[in-house]
């Protein structure tokens, strides 16, 4: 019977020894609030790493009034020598009653593992006072105030004036269109595109053919190749001779039997050809000067024959 009794004493011993390691904590910010308020209550618990912690869980309406309306994380934090944890979660609590309030411990069941015994410690309770707003009586109940008015902002302003403007280009697109529609007038004019004659092309395309500069840089073929090419195209569109399917002896025939095509012209367009063919076929190398002239000529060759075109269309309308 002796050594029964000694083991109960150890074993009681032992527990009362593990749970002066267990710490449970319950705390309020404050212990007064007025209605409405809202206040944070800590729950809290510190023990051996080794232990198993159920963690209590308070019901949203505690005692009737008090409400539970906010809920933090449980945070877990150790010790420098890791021996001890201690677990903690914030909540927020609020009540729409006025008056004192017993918030009942809060029980924590635990286990000191390996052990599965199951243990409990109960946190204090804690006092609440939950006032209500002092109304003077004796004063006259006055009416209620106006919601504030805010200043508008530029920034607010901005979609509005927007909006504005949007619509009134709307407005003068749309009276614009009617206009137009009444008066059979196109919507949009399209700018006539101004149609160049063609020794005013020839000219142009001379002036571009001068501007590359091919056979001061060795390209002699690429140069007559150009040249003659301008000077075919004037023949077409002057003389309506299909001088780009023509070789070079049968376009001077076909300028011949043209009344309109003056014999020096022909004699000039005759000296392009030549040195434009020896220059393309036989590889053959013209001088500086004769690469110069060879444009000189061209250009020559479409005032000769615009001049001519001008007197004959001058002389038909006199007639």
């Amino acid at each position: 019977m002796r050594k029964f009794l000694v083991i109960i004493i150890f074993y009681l011993v032992g527990l009362s020894g593990f749970s002066q390691e267990v710490e449970v904590l319950a705390r309020l910010d404050t212990n007064a609030m007025l209605i409405g308020d809202h206040v944070a209550m800590v729950v809290r618990y510190s023990g051996p790493v080794n232990s198993q912690v159920i963690w209590p869980f308070l019901p949203d309406t505690i005692l009737g009034n008090i409400i539970v309306i906010g809920r933090g994380k449980i945070d877990t934090t150790y010790t420098s020598d890791k021996k001890k944890v201690t677990l903690s979660q914030e909540l927020n609590i609020t009540c729409y009653d006025s008056g004192f309030y017993t918030i009942p411990g809060i029980p924590f069941n635990y286990r000191n593992l390996p052990d599965t015994t199951r243990l409990s410690a109960t946190t204090d309770m804690l006092l609440l006072a939950v006032h209500t707003v002092k109304v003077d009586t004796t004063q006259a109940i006055k009416p209620i105030k106006n919601p504030i008015k805010i200043p508008i902002t530029f920034r607010e302003l901005i979609p509005w004036i927007l909006a504005i403007i949007a619509a009134i280009a709307v407005i003068i697109a749309v009276v614009w269109y009617l206009r137009k529609r009444k008066k059979a007038e196109p919507v949009f004019r399209l700018k006539p595109r101004v149609k160049m004659l063609p020794h005013e092309l020839a000219l142009q395309e001379f002036e571009k053919l001068r501007i590359k500069k091919l056979w001061q840089e060795g390209k002699i073929k690429e140069y007559h190749s150009e040249l003659t090419e301008i000077i075919r195209k004037y023949i077409e569109n002057q003389f309506n001779v299909p001088a780009l399917e023509l070789t070079s002896s049968e376009l001077i025939e076909n300028l011949k039997r043209d009344a309109g095509c003056p014999t020096e012209a022909i004699h000039k367009l005759e000296d392009i050809l030549i040195k434009a063919d020896l220059a393309k076929f036989a590889k053959s190398m013209p001088l500086p000067a004769e690469n110069e002239n060879s444009l000189n000529e061209g250009i020559e060759f479409v005032y000769l024959t615009t001049k001519t075109e001008n007197v004959s269309t001058e002389k038909n309308a006199g007639d």
